[in-house]
């Protein structure tokens, strides 16, 4: 499964399709495009369930780092945003204090960001 949390914020949806790269040393996949489909229905975690194209096997206890797709130059504000691998949750969360989100878009800080 892998997830996105949007905050309570003016525009943090997107019209964009997103779908996310996820990696541990030499492995990687990435989810089926859209994992996404335009998220904005308001602030929350938005989760898709299974394994979404993504058939590689990675170790649950070890940090995966995490690429999340655009196909749109419109924002999505992302709080946090993670993969869960076995029935572990591995998270990034945003580093910026100041809004409380990163602005991803087609171009711009899409990643590659460590998890917790």
């Amino acid at each position: 499964a892998v997830y996105i949390n949007l905050p309570d914020t003016y525009h943090a949806g997107t019209t964009a399709d997103l779908w996310m790269g996820i990696r541990q040393g030499d492995i990687y996949c990435s989810t089926s495009r859209p994992t996404w489909d335009a998220p904005d229905s308001g602030p929350g975690t938005y989760w898709r369930g299974g394994r979404r194209g993504c058939t590689k096997t990675f170790d649950y206890t070890k940090k995966v780092e995490i690429y999340l797709y655009s196909d749109s130059d419109n924002d999505v504000y992302i709080r946090y945003m993670g993969a869960q691998i076995g029935m572990v949750d591995h998270t990034w969360t945003t580093r910026n204090k100041d809004d409380g989100y990163t602005a991803i878009d087609s171009n711009e800080n899409n990643g590659w960001y460590t998890t917790d």
